[in-house]
């Protein structure tokens, strides 16, 4: 799970980088950037878009609009340094900052070890804390559980769920951090670990983001986090990073990375009520209005998550994740190569001598958002190495427009 997590972070794009879903102001895109918004593109037209120039001052922090109730949460790994800057550049356009730090393991011995505090980054923090507008950070901690720990805690968990409560407590006291974000193996199936870990937090004041894996096929069901296991844990847990990505991996084929009626599918299955969950009554409009309450609180909580990254596939070698850097050099080579527009999946594939690559589009990604504004659920994003500049511009574009 960390690994598609991490690439994604090493992979966000200068084309990728977004204003609230629901601005005020009628924006429009620098005229070399409305190219990229179509179904049409040509190698030569995007590295020529890259390539411009800008700059990003703090100062320019200060024009920003007034944020609206969605909550924005970007990703940084100490392993991508351009991630940290983009960070502090946009700060007050992101309401969540979650740097990649932690990992609370759990061996058989059954104590419990916090390894990553080497990667925490003081003096970012302060730069971040100093913002016009400073974002929360919820560092993510992964939980790794040996096969017996998991054991004991399933079926033994007394004492067991409030030391790492506990653990995890100290170190967000510690740096002063707004909460955690916190990723385990089936968390469908630790729920009441989930619950006396949020509760660990509420009761400092602090924020619990839990990371979820999406359902790729339909015989994952009751398999993967669902409404009912959302409801179970909602109290406690203040937003669901849902990891809406990896669906050509995860179902062994070639084809888009995040194809549009997937996500729009696994967001439902996260938001709405299923017939075996809810039985309609007649006529009843208080049950009706149960329902829609309901829906509307779980998809208030929903992060879906963007692939900032593309796969490419070949009968040579098995598929391979490419970052921006990779796709932009490969641009360069294949400038004569066809980018064609799969209607189905709303993305972008570029064809070329050494296979296919399926890479995120700004239009692919205005679909996206707008997916995210229809469901009414709100979004997650990952940092990486791309220039400020580029981000800048898209930073005030006005998503309502993009998608016809």
């Amino acid at each position: 799970m960390i690994l598609s997590l991490a690439l994604i972070i090493l992979c966000f794009g200068r084309v990728y980088a977004f204003n609230t879903l629901f601005s005020t102001p009628n924006c429009q895109l620098n005229a070399d950037l409305r190219g990229l918004n179509a179904q049409k593109l040509d190698p030569p037209i995007i590295l020529k878009t890259v390539a411009q120039p800008g700059s990003c001052s703090s100062s320019e922090q200060i024009r920003y609009e007034k944020p609206e109730d969605s909550i924005k949460l970007a990703y940084v790994t100490p392993w991508n340094g351009r991630g940290y800057d983009l960070a502090k550049w946009f700060a007050s356009k992101f309401t969540h900052i979650s740097p990649v730090w932690y990992q609370l393991v759990l061996e058989d011995n059954m104590k419990p070890e916090l390894r990553g505090g080497h990667d925490v980054d003081q003096v970012w923090l302060q730069e971040l804390k100093s913002a016009y507008r400073p974002p929360k950070v919820i560092p993510r901690v992964q939980l790794q559980l040996s096969q017996k720990a998991a054991e004991t805690i399933l079926y033994y968990p007394q004492g067991q769920t409030e030391h790492l409560a506990d653990i995890l407590v100290a170190e967000v006291e510690k740096y002063g951090y707004d909460g955690v974000t916190l990723e385990l193996p089936a968390p469908h199936v630790f729920t009441a670990l989930i619950r006396r870990i949020g509760d660990a937090l509420h009761d400092i004041e602090k924020e619990l983001v839990l990371v979820i894996p999406p359902q790729h096929t339909r015989e994952q069901y009751g398999m993967v986090f669902n409404a009912n296991h959302i409801d179970e844990v909602v109290d406690e847990v203040d937003y669901f990073s849902v990891m809406t990505y990896d669906h050509a991996g995860a179902v062994g084929r070639e084809g888009p990375n995040s194809p549009l009626p997937w996500m729009e599918e696994v967001v439902g299955g996260l938001v709405l009520d299923t017939k075996d969950d809810f039985e309609y009554v007649g006529d009843d409009l208080d049950e009706e209005v149960d329902r829609e309450d309901r829906e509307k609180v779980r998809a208030r909580k929903i992060l879906m998550g963007l692939p900032f990254y593309g796969y490419r596939f070949s009968r040579a070698r098995a598929p391979e994740a490419y970052t921006a850097s990779n796709y932009l050099d490969l641009l360069k080579k294949e400038s004569r190569s066809s980018i064609s527009w799969d209607e189905l999946s709303k993305e972008h594939r570029l064809v070329g001598s050494g296979g296919s690559l399926w890479y995120p589009s700004m239009l692919s990604l205005l679909y996206r958002l707008q997916l995210a504004e229809e469901k009414g659920v709100v979004w997650e994003l990952l940092f990486g190495s791309w220039d400020r500049g580029w981000t800048n511009s898209l930073m005030s574009f006005n998503m309502r427009q993009s998608v016809s």
